[in-house]
């Protein structure tokens, strides 16, 4: 595997670790102090999915239908640690991937039509 590949993987993980201490971990703060809880999901699951949209887009195959099976994996996960578990809360987070794929992937594209990623 090489560097980029290795450093995308990286990201990928540590953030879906950091999503996962966030979402059935400890409540630091509510939802309301912060962010909408449905936005927060959205972020969250977006930003498991960004880098790999954005160096490796053609692991979205597998990792965008991985990190959906995995935001609903939360929600049930969450009925058992004393949080709330919504539907809603779910869809949020195939907003955040699917969105989040989207902008890196255009972004990526616009990158390398001026230019910019000679070596990715």
């Amino acid at each position: 595997m090489d560097r980029i590949s290795l450093f995308t993987l990286a990201l990928v993980l540590g953030v879906a670790a950091m999503v996962t201490y966030f979402t059935v971990g400890p409540r630091f703060v509510t939802a309301d102090n912060l962010l909408d809880d449905k936005l927060q999901h959205a972020l969250g699951f977006g930003a498991i999915i960004a880098p790999a949209a954005f160096f490796r887009p053609r692991w979205l195959w597998v990792l965008a239908p991985a990190a959906i099976a995995f935001g609903g994996l939360i929600e049930v996960a969450q009925a058992y640690v004393g949080r709330d578990a919504e539907l809603t809360d779910w869809a949020a987070d195939i907003i955040g991937v699917i969105a989040a794929s989207t902008l890196a992937v255009a972004l990526r594209a616009q990158l390398a039509r001026r230019g910019l990623l000679r070596g990715l």
